[in-house]
């Protein structure tokens, strides 16, 4: 907890049950769960810990005793590779259990992490190493430093706050990792990486992110790049039919076996979330350029450009955008009530040539999270008024009403103990999906 946090004994949690039960269904939030500092202080307690998210990708810790500095939600934590192995890679708090100091202070590469402070130094697997002046009677063995959950799954590292308390991971990994896999995700490179801090609380930057509704007057350059637009968008049966005849010409070429490739899995407090959706960009592009011609080379052994583009959910808060030939990474940070780190990372294969233009790679998620953290942060002014009252999702934001369900439902079930059974039933996104057969089917591969 916070030094500046009430105690969560303090918290009226009965109040927020009672704005939980008076939410209407398919309205956005009350006010006070985008603002109130008790409401993410709860957050922090209970919803945070049973969520994993991707931290980094496995190029950025390569040999062992590299390692790395990265928040998970508003924790500083030390992601370090302990050996040659692929899944070699270890996570811990960045707080010394000497005297509680932080251990590390930058990125780099050592045999030992030491801290600055008294220079104990801890083995790379987390053991205590400095045991010289240790007071009699107490235990080094006790004093390793605190683990932070983590699994690989296709090159992404992916961690979360408490063992106890995380969702099982495993049906994302069986489902994901060839899927990542065929994407090059493991045998990439990061080229760029930017942060957008928002002045917003982070299920509004969710939120938006979930819809494209926003897409038209707001990001001129994407809507001029993606042709999914036509239905996620906007709601025109001519626009809707002209998709269908792209979807239906895109298909033709790739074949049945590339073009019902997919997976939703909507998960639960029990189940991490995943999902991998199909489409054509559109238009007769090749990649997500400005002029949609190639900008790095093929990645994930392909031997051609198919005109599509992979993106996958992985977990609540990580997605990633994967064209034929780079892939954008995408991470939602909560720091506090009003502010939300949005970190984007782009990465080519690994053989790529050094020289890539990032710039050319980085363009259309680059200007057009720019655009999100505008008319996010104006968002959230707005919000913050006392003439701030809960508006109707269209069906143009499904997405986006499914996730404020999901969360209610969630921390609901965690404040009071009880199962909330108002998921049940919910379906894919099918407008998400190219081909029908996956946004129907079965929940997993």
């Amino acid at each position: 907890m916070h030094a500046n946090d009430k105690t969560l004994s303090e918290i009226d949690r009965a109040r927020v049950v009672k704005l939980i039960d008076e939410h209407r269904k398919d309205w956005s939030l009350q006010q006070a769960f985008y603002l109130d500092p008790d409401i993410f202080a709860l957050e922090r307690e209970l919803w945070f810990p049973r969520q994993w998210a991707i931290v980094a990708h496995a190029s950025e810790v390569p040999e062992k005793g590299s390692h790395i500095i990265r928040q998970l939600f508003d924790e500083e934590i030390i992601v370090a590779r302990h050996g040659d192995g692929e899944n070699d890679i270890a996570a811990y708090h960045n707080v010394c259990t000497h005297r509680g100091s932080r251990l590390c202070l930058k990125d780099g590469r050592s045999r030992l992490l030491v801290c600055p402070y008294h220079a104990w130094g801890f083995r790379l697997t987390g053991e205590l190493q400095t045991r010289r002046d240790l007071p009699e009677g107490v235990n080094g063995d006790d004093l390793a430093l605190h683990k932070v959950p983590t699994k690989m799954i296709g090159g992404l590292v992916m961690c979360g706050l408490e063992a106890g308390s995380l969702p099982d991971i495993e049906p994302a990994a069986a489902g994901l990792t060839d899927l990542l896999r065929e994407n090059g995700v493991a045998d990439a490179r990061i080229v760029a990486r930017k942060s957008y801090l928002t002045k917003a609380n982070w299920k509004l930057v969710l939120e938006n992110f979930l819809e494209c509704y926003h897409c038209r007057p707001a990001h001129p350059e994407y809507f001029r790049v993606n042709g999914h637009v036509k239905v996620t968008a906007m709601r025109d049966e001519y626009n809707a039919a002209e998709w269908k005849q792209e979807i239906d010409a895109w298909h033709s070429v790739i074949g049945d076996a590339e073009f019902h490739k997919g997976v939703w899995e909507p998960g639960d407090l029990d189940t991490m979330p995943f999902a991998m959706h199909r489409k054509p960009i559109g238009s007769g592009r090749l990649t997500l350029s400005d002029d949609g011609q190639p900008v790095s080379c093929l990645m994930g052994g392909r031997s051609k450009y198919d005109g599509g583009e992979n993106g996958f959910r992985i977990g609540r808060l990580s997605f990633l955008s994967a064209p034929n030939d780079y892939l954008t990474m995408f991470q939602m940070v909560p720091r506090n009530a009003n502010e939300t780190d949005v970190i984007l990372t782009w990465l080519v294969d690994k053989d790529a040539d050094m020289a890539v233009d990032a710039d050319r790679i980085s363009w259309m998620w680059d200007v057009t999270t720019v655009q999100d953290k505008k008319i996010t942060e104006d968002n959230a002014e707005g919000i913050a008024s006392r003439a701030y009252r809960p508006g109707p999702y269209t069906p143009l934001e499904s997405q986006a009403a499914f996730f404020v369900e999901t969360y209610l439902s969630q921390l609901r079930a965690l404040i009071t103990g009880q199962p909330d059974d108002r998921q049940q039933g919910w379906a894919p996104p099918a407008q998400l999906f190219a081909s029908a057969k996956v946004a129907c089917g079965t929940r997993r591969p």
